[in-house]
């Protein structure tokens, strides 16, 4: 499945280089926290850029859901580096 991370342009910058990794620890590990839409509820306070990645569905964890249809889940940053394929588009808004 493809997902959205929206972020800071130096935030952004770093994932491309060096992956994702997250300060949002859990017993499951860090987690990574995306959209099903680029455009969606996160574009009003969670950066300007947005970083996309596909990720087999059973790795994302669905967090929230709203009634337009966007969804929010969280993958563990292991999970990212280990199953997911961050997207080269860059989009900043």
């Amino acid at each position: 499945m493809k997902l959205y991370h929206r972020t800071s342009p130096a935030n952004a910058a770093v994932i491309r280089r060096a992956g994702f990794t997250s300060k949002i620890k859990t017993n499951l590990g860090t987690e990574v926290y995306f959209s099903t839409k680029p455009d969606g509820a996160a574009s009003t306070s969670y950066g300007t850029e947005v970083v996309s990645v596909e990720i087999p569905e059973q790795y994302a964890n669905l967090d929230d859901e709203f009634p337009d249809g966007e969804q929010h889940y969280w993958v563990t940053a292991k999970d990212i580096s280990k199953f997911g394929r961050l997207l080269s588009e860059q989009k900043i808004i």
